[in-house]
């Protein structure tokens, strides 16, 4: 029985380690036998049409958790430019004519907003963990502050946005089902400098031949 102990205590810390629930879940994603269909955040179909908050909901949940969440309007965080800075400026192009676009590293998880060849913002940001962040070169095809709760998104192809993130606090990690979580108060600031630019008083909108979205390149 002595000689049998230490693989019983072997096994025993194995199985504990196997039915620890993080790892369990991070096993399973990897074997692709967790049974999450979730490809991105959200279905394209199903957006927010009005971007309003939803001051009656009661519950957020995050990986099959229940988390804390901010209860009243995250709108105070939107306007941070004002309108007349960004009425003669399209998303698209900043005002001495350079294009504005948006640089997304996975390797590195950053998210650099540029005007021609300068940085003019850059943070962490966390991508796909569960489900991978699509590569390519987008266009913000709309803005939308809630979805439902969650603020200041820029949908950049199909149900994939960048987003605001309440929920951890892990960036520079992929931390997403395919979207780029980033932190809030620097996502509200990406969000208005970002096109189409959303007129006063609108919290969401659709990009259009007048009021483009702005380029999204993610590696």
């Amino acid at each position: 029985m002595s000689k049998l102990l230490p693989v019983i205590v072997i096994l025993a810390l194995l199985a504990t380690i196997l039915n620890y629930l993080p790892l369990k879940r991070e096993l399973a994603y990897r074997l692709g036998i967790s049974g999450d269909t979730t490809l991105s955040c959200c279905d394209e179909n199903k957006l927010s049409q009005n971007g309003e908050f939803d001051e009656t909901s009661s519950v957020a949940i995050f990986n099959n958790e229940v988390i804390d969440y901010p209860k009243t309007s995250l709108a105070s965080t939107v306007r941070l430019a004002s309108a007349n800075a960004l009425k003669d400026v399209l998303g698209t192009t900043n005002a001495a004519g350079e294009e504005k676009w948006i640089d997304i590293s996975l390797d590195e998880q950053k998210l650099r907003a540029m005007e021609g060849n300068r940085v003019v913002m850059e943070f962490p940001i966390s991508s796909g963990k569960w489900a991978p962040t699509p590569k390519g070169d987008f266009s913000i095809l709309g803005t939308y502050y809630n979805l439902p709760n969650v603020p200041n998104n820029m949908f950049f192809y199909k149900g994939y946005a960048v987003h605001g993130a309440y929920w951890h606090n892990n960036f520079g990690q992929p931390m997403s089902h395919g979207c780029v979580n980033a932190p809030l108060a620097q996502v509200a600031q990406l969000f208005e400098w970002a096109g189409p630019v959303l007129p006063e008083k609108t919290n969401a909108l659709r990009a259009s031949a007048d009021n483009p979205g702005t380029r999204v390149y993610v590696h």
